[in-house]
């Protein structure tokens, strides 16, 4: 009988991968969009504090970024979902 952890470990691998895929690809242009409102945020409050000069955006603000992270989460989503199929069988 398979334990909830073993199903949980599975389901969340699987999820990263898919998420993975999403922002390493661009899939839809999601990462451009979440990019362009950081973007539109970070001006926001930059003109709402008084200030002048020229917006600062953070590396994690980046679509390289976002993208690098996308394609980092696809192999250990891909490597938990095999340990939670091996220990889904293994407890089969």
């Amino acid at each position: 009988m398979p334990s909830l952890i073993n199903v949980l470990m599975t389901l969340l691998g699987i999820c990263a991968v898919v998420f993975g895929v999403i922002n390493a690809f661009n899939v839809r242009g999601i990462v451009t969009r979440r990019v362009q409102r950081l973007h539109r945020k970070l001006e926001l409050n930059h003109l709402a504090s008084g200030r002048l000069g020229p917006t600062f955006i953070p590396i994690t603000g980046t679509a390289g970024y976002l993208r690098f992270l996308g394609a980092v989460m696809i192999p250990f989503g891909l490597i938990m979902t095999l340990a939670g199929m091996m220990l889904l069988i293994r407890h089969w």
